[in-house]
C-alpha cells in the first residue's frame, strides 16, 4: 500500500489521466486500422509534454539478412541520425533501459524479442526511476503494437510464400513433361498439359471434373487410386480419346492440394518403350531358336525318318497280304500293328516338339495365369538338349513347389536362355564328366529355381555387368548381349529376383526367385 500512495500523490500523477487518455486515442485508432507511424507521431508530443523532454524518438528493431540489429525510425523530433546509432546502441545490444543526466534510453520487448526502442533527451531536471515507472503503460502499449505490427507482417509473408510456393507448384506441375492427374474422391480436379496430351485432348481443362474411372480402362483404376511406392509403379491401361492404347507407368500418392487432400498420379508413357522390349524379347527368343535350330531340326528328323520309314514297311506289307488274302491275325499283321504303332508315336513326338516351339515362341498374348514352374523347365530342358547333350549330364531335381503368376511363354524364354547359357559355358568333348543341375524348392513364399552348371565359370569383374543390355562374354557373333537383361527384365517384372554366384573353373550358379500365386478365399492354412 505504501508504493500505491507514493504513486498517488507523486509528481507524476496529474499526468497520468492525459497518458492513459492519449494510449486509448492510440490503442483504438490501431485497432480501427491506423497507420502505425501516424500513431506514433501523435504519441511521441504527448510523451515529451508529459515528461518535459526537448527531443524524442520512437523507432522499431528491424534485422538485417545477416542478423545484425537495425532501428527503423517511426517517429522523432530532430535528433541527429549519426546520434541514434550511439544513444540507442547500447539499448539495444542490451535489451535494458539506459540512464544518464540527459538522455533516457527503454527497450519494448516483447515475450520473445526485442521489437523497438523509445528514447528521449534533454529535459532540464534529468532522468531517474520515476520517470521509467511513469512511462510503463506507454512502453507496454508500443510494445503491443509493435508486436501486432510484426505478428501482421509475419503473416502477411507467410501467404505471400504461401501464394507464391502455390503458383510454383502450379508452374511446376503444368510445365512437367510427366502426366498429372490431381483428383479427390474420384474426380479430376487438375490436369496438366501432358495429361491432356497422354489421352489426346486439348488441354487440362478439359479433364477436369471427369471421373477418374473414364480416363482409364476398366480394370485399371486401382493404379490412380492406390499409393504405390516410387520404386515400384503400377502399370496402368489409359483410354486414349482416339481409341488407341496408351500404357502409362504411374506413381500415386495423397497430396494437400487447394488445402484440401488429394491424390497426385504421376503417369509417364511407357508404351513406345513396351514395344521396343516386345520386338527385343522376340528378337531374342529368334537368336535363341536360330541356335537351337540345327538340333531342333534333328529332334524333329529322328521321328519323322522312323516313321515315314514304319509307314513305306506297312504299305508294303498290307499290299502283299491284300494279293495273298493273309488277315491282319497272324504274325505278319502282328508286325503291321505294332508298325503303326512307332508311327503314331513318332508322330506324337513331332506334335511334342512343335507344340514345344509354339509355346515358346508365343510372344503377343501378355495374360497371366497360373503356371507349373517344372512344367516349363522340362519344356525348356527339351528345347535345349539339342546343346546339353554333348556337353553334359542334364540333372532334375524338383522340390514340391506351388505355382506362380506369370506368363507361360516370358518363363519359357527365361529359363531356356539360362540353359542355353549353362551348356555354352560348358566345352565339347566331356558330357559324363561335367553337369547342368536344375532344381526348385519353396522358401519363405517364393519359388526358387536353381540353373546351376560345372563350366569356366565367370569373372568376378563382369559379375555385376551380367545384367546390362549387349554386354557378353561369348565370342563376337555368337549371342546378342540382350539375353540376361531381357531375363531381368521378366523377373522384375513379376516381382522377383535373379542372383548369380560364380568362380573361374568352377561353374556358375544363377538363382531365380518368383512369388507365389496368392491361394484363393478360404484355403490356405488356418
Amino acid at each position: 500500500m505504501s508504493g500505491w500512495m507514493e504513486w498517488s500523490h507523486s509528481p507524476w500523477n496529474a499526468g497520468s489521466h492525459l497518458l492513459l487518455q492519449a494510449l486509448t486515442e492510440v490503442q483504438t485508432e490501431f485497432i480501427q486500422g491506423g497507420e502505425v507511424p501516424q500513431l506514433f507521431g501523435k504519441l511521441l508530443p504527448v510523451l515529451l509534454k508529459l515528461t518535459g523532454s526537448g527531443d524524442g524518438f520512437i523507432g522499431e528493431v528491424l534485422s538485417t539478412s545477416e542478423g545484425t540489429p537495425l532501428l527503423r525510425t517511426l517517429a522523432r523530433t530532430y535528433i541527429e541520425p549519426s546520434h541514434l546509432e550511439t544513444l540507442f546502441e547500447a539499448v539495444m545490444k542490451s535489451g535494458e533501459p539506459v540512464v544518464s543526466r540527459g538522455f533516457l534510453g527503454l527497450p519494448l520487448r516483447s515475450a520473445t524479442e526485442l521489437v523497438g526502442v523509445v528514447g528521449i533527451a534533454n529535459r532540464p531536471e534529468g532522468y531517474d526511476e520515476g520517470v521509467i515507472t511513469f512511462l510503463r503503460p506507454l512502453l507496454a502499449t508500443c510494445c503491443a503494437i509493435l508486436h501486432g505490427v510484426r505478428g501482421e507482417r509475419r503473416r502477411r509473408q507467410a501467404e505471400e510464400e504461401q501464394r507464391r510456393s502455390a503458383e510454383s507448384f502450379r508452374t511446376l506441375i503444368e510445365r512437367s513433361p510427366e502426366a498429372i492427374f490431381i483428383h479427390r474422391e474420384g474426380t479430376v480436379v487438375f490436369a496438366n498439359s501432358a495429361a491432356a496430351g497422354l489421352l489426346g485432348h486439348a488441354g487440362g481443362t478439359s479433364l477436369r471434373g471427369r471421373p477418374i474411372a473414364e480416363l482409364v480402362q476398366p480394370g485399371s483404376e486401382a493404379g490412380l487410386i492406390e499409393p504405390s511406392p516410387v520404386s515400384a509403379p503400377h502399370e496402368v491401361l489409359f483410354r486414349h480419346h482416339e481409341g488407341r492404347r496408351v500404357l502409362g507407368e504411374v506413381v500415386t500418392i495423397p497430396l494437400r492440394f487447394d488445402g484440401q487432400p488429394a491424390t497426385v498420379s504421376i503417369a509417364r508413357d511407357i508404351t513406345e518403350r513396351r514395344q521396343v522390349q516386345e520386338k527385343l524379347m522376340a528378337a531374342e527368343r529368334m537368336a535363341s531358336l536360330g541356335t537351337l535350330a540345327a538340333g531342333v531340326a534333328h529332334e524333329i528328323n529322328n521321328p519323322l525318318s522312323y516313321t515315314l520309314s514304319n509307314l513305306n514297311f506297312m504299305e508294303d506289307e498290307l499290299s502283299a497280304m491284300a494279293g495273298s488274302g493273309e488277315g491282319l491275325e497272324g504274325a505278319r499283321g502282328q508286325e503291321v500293328r505294332e508298325a503303326l504303332k512307332e508311327a503314331l508315336s513318332g508322330g506324337q513326338r513331332v506334335v511334342d516338339i512343335v507344340k514345344d516351339l509354339k509355346t515358346f515362341s508365343r510372344g503377343g498374348d501378355e495374360r497371366r495365369g497360373p503356371v507349373d514352374i517344372q512344367a516349363v523347365l522340362d519344356l525348356c530342358g527339351n528345347m535345349a538338349w539339342s546343346e546339353i547333350r554333348h556337353r553334359a549330364r542334364l540333372v532334375k531335381d524338383y522340390g514340391g513347389v506351388p505355382p506362380v503368376q506369370a506368363n507361360e511363354s516370358r518363363l519359357g524364354q527365361l529359363f531356356l536362355n539360362l540353359l542355353i547359357n549353362a551348356a555354352q559355358a560348358i566345352p565339347h568333348g566331356d558330357a559324363g564328366g561335367n553337369e547342368i543341375h536344375v532344381s526348385t524348392r519353396y522358401e519363405e513364399g517364393q519359388v526358387v529355381v536353381a540353373v546351376r552348371d560345372t563350366g569356366v565359370g565367370i569373372p568376378e569383374e563382369n559379375l555385376g555387368k551380367l545384367f546390362h543390355a549387349f554386354f557378353t562374354t561369348k565370342p563376337e557373333g555368337v549371342g546378342t548381349g540382350l539375353g540376361l537383361s531381357i531375363c531381368h527384365g521378366i523377373i522384375t517384372e513379376l516381382g522377383g529376383r535373379i542372383a548369380v554366384q560364380s568362380e573361374p573353373g568352377k561353374g556358375t550358379t544363377f538363382q531365380v526367385f518368383l512369388p507365389v500365386l496368392p491361394l484363393p478365399l478360404g484355403e490356405g492354412g488356418g
